[in-house]
């Protein structure tokens, strides 16, 4: 069973994913995806090992991306790193044993060290997430969530979560670290970004529909003043937007 490792970038930041790149490993490859054009012949160079794939596309957005690496996809099992993750060797050997050992599940959620949130969590970052081929094969992510998308900034997991799931795929959970996170999620910046506001409530109506959507964003707007003592009318007009935006 083969475990291809995905790593989506821009071509600004190609360089840095040689640093992300383990030793050669039996069983283990990479693909690397590079949005911004074609890289140099020198650029590309450096990433001619057996192991190593590269390719590059035009445009913009990580979920488009991570469709296009989807698209390009060989492995067994695909892990979703992003391009600052620093991957765990022993997790990678490992990740055939796990789906062997769980034939009902078709993805399995890790550990992120240096995840400010508990685990088990409801919530599943990108670079926490191992798939069957499968699930890609029928899944995509919504371009509308996501890095580099118009709007919505975030939650692109959460909806490829829900939407596989809602094909009947089934997710499971180990208490073992996949990778280290070496810079903050783009979610932590929800008090900060009107763009991650406005995506919590998208992903609320998209998930849970109109209605409940509304009373999820009041209760995350209130409990956010309570905690941080910030005005909740910014965080509702924009959550609601999110609401808009999704169904209109």
């Amino acid at each position: 069973m083969m475990t291809e490792v995905l790593i989506c970038t821009v071509l600004s930041r190609l360089p840095g994913v040689l640093r992300m790149l383990l030793p050669p490993m039996e069983g283990v490859c990479y693909l690397v995806s590079c949005q911004g054009g074609e890289p140099a012949a020198a650029l590309r160079a450096l990433f001619e090992r057996p192991d190593v794939r590269l390719i590059w596309m035009d445009g913009m957005g990580l979920s488009r991306n991570r469709n296009h690496a989807f698209q390009h996809a060989q492995g067994d099992l695909l892990v979703i790193a992003d391009d600052d993750n620093a991957l765990v060797g022993e997790t990678l050997l490992l990740l055939p044993d796990d789906f062997d050992a769980h034939p009902e599940w078709d993805m399995i959620q890790y550990r992120m060290e240096g995840a400010q949130k508990p685990f088990p969590s409801p919530y599943v970052s990108s670079c926490e997430l191992v798939l069957r081929r499968n699930v890609a094969l029928h899944v995509r992510f919504d371009e509308r969530f996501g890095l580099g998308s118009p709007y919505l900034a975030s939650g692109e997991e959460e909806v490829f979560v829900f939407q596989a799931e809602k094909e009947g795929f089934r997710m499971g959970r180990m208490d073992r670290f996949l990778c280290r996170l070496n810079g903050p999620t783009t979610g932590v910046r929800f008090l900060e970004d009107a763009r991650v506001q406005r995506s919590k409530g998208a992903v609320f109506a998209l998930i849970h529909g109109r209605c409940r959507a509304c009373w999820l964003c009041l209760r995350e707007a209130l409990s956010w003043m309570l905690r941080k003592r910030v005005n909740p009318v910014p965080l509702i007009r924009n959550m609601f937007w999110g609401i808009r935006y999704l169904h209109q």
